[in-house]
This record gives structure tokens, C-alpha cells and sequence, in this order.
């Protein structure tokens, strides 16, 4: 029995991860939960010795508009 809202919280996001494995819904689940900072995460991962981190809110999330979209409707580029 869970007894507070922020433990109900955590004990759904833990299942969803679990049963929506591999199906490319955690990056949108990152973005949006990072909107909170109850609910924030940040991801650090260590490659050949050196630390990446993705911060919460970070311009990282935001993926890039492909250039033939830009050029046919003269929008401007996402910052990243």
C-alpha cells in the first residue's frame, strides 16, 4: 500500500520502465518528468574515462530539425 502521492509516483514510473522496456518511450518520459524538479533526473554515463552528464531541462533533449525541412520552410534550427 503505498501513502503519499510522491510514493505513488515512484512506485508507477518504476513499473512503466519496467513493462514499457525497449520501446523507445523513455526519452519522452525524461522530458517530461524533468519539467518537475520533484521528478528530475539527471543522466551521467562514463566512456573511455570520461563523464557525460545530461542535465534536466538541457537543449540536449531537443532533436534537431532536419535541414531540407529548414530550407523548404525557412524555420530556424532548434538549439541544441
Amino acid at each position: 500500500m503505498v501513502s503519499n502521492h510522491a510514493a505513488a509516483l515512484e512506485v508507477i514510473l518504476r513499473e512503466r520502465r519496467k513493462e514499457l522496456i525497449f520501446r523507445g518511450l523513455r526519452w519522452y518520459d525524461l522530458k517530461r518528468l524533468n519539467l518537475s524538479a520533484a521528478t528530475s533526473t539527471t543522466l551521467s554515463r562514463t566512456v573511455a574515462g570520461q563523464t557525460y552528464s545530461l542535465l534536466p531541462n538541457s537543449n540536449a533533449y531537443v532533436f534537431p530539425i532536419p535541414l531540407d525541412v529548414i530550407e523548404r520552410g525557412g524555420l530556424e534550427q532548434n538549439p541544441r
